[in-house]
């Protein structure tokens, strides 16, 4: 059997050493070091994984950095089909990997399965698997194609070019979870005989100890996706107030965003389409109260707004509900409001209601992009969904409540109860008011506010008639009053109609995040 050159390069080096021990025993230990470190870098263990921070292993590493370049390579030992035969399995041409990635003892994910056809699966005794590659990698293999050398070669690099691959999915890992200090990186490869989801057997493993640091950070960043980018310390902005801590009913609440950027330029940063690069777009915010989320809004900004501004005024809380319901009230207009300030609306609500208890509370107030949320994320209107988004400026202020703060709200309110038509309407309104029954809310008042429209068909025939209403419901969320909403009368022959009932849904399931200038919370002592 043919010695390979390594065997010959330890045969030879250890008949050196034994030289050196005779002539001069004081060096012999020192040699002996420098050797078994040389041997220690290509000599690998079967069922080991090593790392190494270079496209071909050039010595292998127990201790890495987290924007490092990083490869893995699992030394199998045996071939994939001799290793599923081993261990039990029938196998016979094709053997399934997986890829199991552990943070600090936390399981990251799986990739897999990777088909290996027999020319792999009854060949292969060691694989290369890819995990942190540098931006310039592509261009280097460009300039150079002759580092594709061998079949384990051209398998890294097709891991750069799939949806899930693990670099990508290995770079968003250590973003999220590799903060400052130092962290524990394993890496598993585990087969199986058939196209699972998980692996039947695990073969091979190997660990190695991450260092991140802020440096190493920001290069892992730009190999990751784009919408884990973290800030810079000098891009992030501010909202400041008015008042440190806030007392509703006694001032008039208001914010003011200061950002370093205009927000296109985050939009740039986190950019997932080919192009970002307009002149108009949006904003996002979120707001949250005691850490449960209160109400989020998207500000589209255009023109200079959305290129040039850095600075951004919007009311949170005005002394009174005075404008309630008009597009054109004060604390409507911002540019950060096309229509309404669902901030104002949704405070207003939790307080009358009651469902905002006295004591102190926590407001935080996030400006975000919307190109930061992941392009395969499904919209959740929860605290986690938020929280894992980059802020671009995120603060918080205190609010104290009391009873005697809500009763001061309560009794300056606008809010009125409904006024009612004369005549035939007083048995309109009677009855739809008694109408919706054993629901989940519970109709206070109903007032038509317009006169009956008489709908036919084309041939002048008469369908039905319709008007609108104002009603007043109380829901688990409290009091509200829903303005406009369609009642029907279907015409039922000889000049007669039948009983009113409501064509439009009343919206009692809706929180208060989804209240505007026609669903609105009113107290319910002003209404009833």
């Amino acid at each position: 059997m043919k010695t390979s050159k390594i065997i010959k390069t330890c045969i030879l080096g250890f008949f050196f050493i034994s030289i050196v021990a005779f002539l001069n025993p004081q060096n012999a230990t020192g040699k002996y070091s420098i050797l078994k470190s040389t041997i220690n870098q290509y000599i690998m263990e079967n069922g080991k994984g090593d790392f190494y921070t270079s496209f071909k292993p050039n010595g292998f590493k127990e201790e890495v950095n987290v924007g490092d370049e990083l490869y893995v390579r699992m030394n199998l030992g045996k071939t994939m089909i001799e290793l599923l035969q081993e261990k039990g399995f029938e196998a016979g041409f094709t053997a399934y990997g997986f890829i199991t990635v552990y943070i600090d003892g936390n399981k990251s994910f799986t990739a897999g399965p990777y088909s290996f056809a027999s020319n792999y699966s009854k060949k292969w005794t060691y694989i290369d698997i890819p995990l942190n590659i540098n931006p310039d990698f592509i261009e280097k293999i460009s300039a150079d194609q002759s580092m594709l050398e061998t079949e384990q070669d051209i398998w890294v690099f097709q891991q750069l070019f799939q949806e899930k691959s693990v670099p990508k999915m290995y770079a968003a890992s250590a973003m999220t979870s590799m903060t400052e200090g130092n962290h524990t990186l394993k890496v598993e490869f585990g087969l199986s005989s058939s196209e699972s989801s998980e692996p039947q057997t695990v073969v091979c493993s190997g660990t190695v100890k991450v260092v991140s640091d802020a440096a190493g950070s920001e290069e892992i960043a730009q190999n990751g996706p784009k919408y884990l980018r973290p800030l810079k310390a000098d891009e992030k902005g501010k909202f400041t107030f008015n008042s440190i801590s806030f007392t509703p009913g006694t001032a008039e609440l208001k914010a003011n965003l200061e950002l370093p950027q205009a927000p296109k330029y985050y939009n740039m940063k986190w950019c997932q389409a080919s192009s970002c690069d307009y002149d108009e777009g949006n904003i996002e915010f979120y707001v949250s109260i005691d850490g449960q989320p209160l109400v989020y809004w998207s500000s589209f900004l255009e023109n200079n707004d959305y290129t040039a501004d850095k600075s951004f005024n919007f009311v949170v809380l005005p002394k009174t509900d005075a404008g309630i319901g008009s597009v054109e009230a004060g604390f409507n207009q911002s540019k950060l409001f096309r229509t309404e300030n669902p901030l104002v609306y949704a405070l207003f609500d939790i307080l009358y209601s009651g469902n905002l208890k006295s004591g102190k509370h926590t407001l935080t107030l996030k400006a975000f992009s919307k190109q930061s949320i992941p392009l395969n994320s499904s919209y959740e209107f929860s605290s986690e969904y938020f929280k894992k988004l980059p802020a671009i400026a995120e603060t918080s202020i205190e609010i104290v409540v009391t009873e005697a703060v809500r009763n001061t709200l309560i009794n300056s309110s606008s809010a009125k109860k409904l006024s009612h038509a004369t005549g035939e309407w007083v048995s309109v309104d009677s009855k739809l008011k008694t109408s919706n029954t054993g629901g989940d809310f519970e109709i206070i008042d109903v007032a038509t506010t317009t006169l009956w429209k008489v709908v036919t068909n084309s041939l002048g025939a008469i369908l039905y008639r319709t008007c609108k209403a104002d009603v007043v419901y109380k829901s688990q969320y409290g009091t509200r009053l829903q303005k406009d909403i369609l009642v029907k009368e279907d015409f039922m022959g000889g000049g007669s109609y039948g009983t009113p009932y409501f064509a439009d849904r009343i919206e009692a399931s809706y929180g208060p995040s989804l209240l505007n200038s026609i669903h609105l919370p009113v107290p319910a002592s002003k209404v009833k």
